[in-house]
């Protein structure tokens, strides 16, 4: 059950790395389009990864429970299973988070371009200040 388990979560994963890896060249290219079509994927993806993630934990823990020492819990392929979805969700990290990073600064600079061409801010929920800006000094000359 728990070998079953792992390699589910690894695919989730392998899919959400390749659908961020997708995003980041989209918004490179500012396909929009292409980024907001593949949120009900990622939604969907998220969502069996925390499903998966629980099951998981309760296998685990019904293990321990049972008595069973922790140094044998997992056999030699569920230990494998188990250091490949740490790797794996330590890329994901990495790579969601230059990701959201370039999300936040394009936002961050249409933001800054719509203030500057009608005078308001579209609210995304997120303030900044200007010294944690980095267009904050930036102007677009024609």
């Amino acid at each position: 059950m728990l070998k079953q388990t792992l390699t589910s979560i690894n695919k989730v994963l392998d899919n959400l790395i390749n659908i961020t890896l997708e995003d980041i060249q989209d918004i490179k290219k500012a396909n929009h389009e292409a980024l907001f079509e593949r949120n009900n994927e990622k939604e969907q993806l998220l969502s069996q990864f925390t499903t998966l993630k629980s099951q998981i934990d309760s296998i685990l823990v019904q293990r321990s429970q049972s008595g069973m020492d922790i140094n044998n819990m997992l056999n030699d392929e569920e230990n494998k299973l188990l250091d490949e979805f740490k790797m794996k969700l330590q890329q994901f990290h990495q790579i969601h988070k230059k990701f959201a990073k370039m999300a936040l600064i394009v936002t961050n600079f249409y933001n800054n371009l719509v203030h500057k061409v009608n005078g308001s801010e579209v609210d995304i929920g997120y303030k900044m200040t200007k010294s944690s800006n980095p267009y904050a000094n930036f102007s677009l000359k024609a």
